[in-house]
């Protein structure tokens, strides 16, 4: 198998991976040693997502694979690049939510379907991004607390509420799915901003050492 590290071939693996994922966990401790990530990966020429590796393909032991390019990005560029993203979507997530209330609470509660599902779908990308930069920090969520509740907690409180607006949605509880939007999300929406501010500060922190 040829390994490809950012354009350089034959990269060696020196601790004798047995399979994909073991191949790319040793690439990847690599990089992070150098401050840099992975960006893509590609295997036989097809690229991979990381929920990939917990598949089968990951177990693919490496005498059956032809050729694994990965290619990487600093660590400073991704995050910025993450928390700039976030910034451009979260200053309307709020009003989108108490817009979206209005319509489950006016007379045609059916023309907020879709946009509700675009809405948790908008979400889905900003909890993941925030995850994403924890981990190129290097930060548990468990560790890092707003206004006396760890980031954690409140993800698995934003799911909690995001599952009941999807089943109200299926059974068609509109009274409830505004309620939701207006009382819940709206104000959860406004506490992104703060999560983002907070993981910007410990990017900055993160910087300087």
């Amino acid at each position: 198998m040829e390994v490809i590290v950012d354009g350089e071939r034959n990269f060696s693996l020196t601790g004798a991976p047995s399979n994909v994922v073991s191949a790319v966990g040793e690439i990847n401790a690599f990089l992070q040693e150098k401050g840099r990530a992975i960006l893509t990966l590609l295997l036989d020429g097809k690229q991979l997502e990381p929920l990939d590796l917990s598949e089968p393909l990951g177990e693919k032991p490496l005498e059956e694979v032809k050729t694994l390019e990965v290619r990487s990005e600093a660590l400073t560029v991704l995050i910025r690049s993450c928390l700039s993203e976030l910034e451009e979507v979260l200053p309307e997530l709020p009003q989108a939510c108490h817009d979206l209330a209005e319509v489950f609470q006016g007379e045609n509660p059916e023309e907020g379907f879709e946009h509700f599902v675009e809405l948790a779908n908008i979400w889905g990308f900003i909890k993941k991004r925030q995850s994403l930069v924890a981990g190129f920090l290097k930060i548990d969520l468990a560790s890092l607390v707003l206004e006396g509740v760890s980031l954690r907690s409140l993800h698995e409180e934003l799911n909690a509420i995001l599952n009941e607006a999807a089943e109200a949605l299926k059974t068609g509880d509109c009274i409830l799915l505004g309620d939701l939007l207006e009382y819940e999300l709206a104000s959860r929406a406004e506490q992104e901003a703060q999560i983002v501010a907070l993981l910007q500060e410990q990017a900055s922190v993160d910087s300087c050492e």
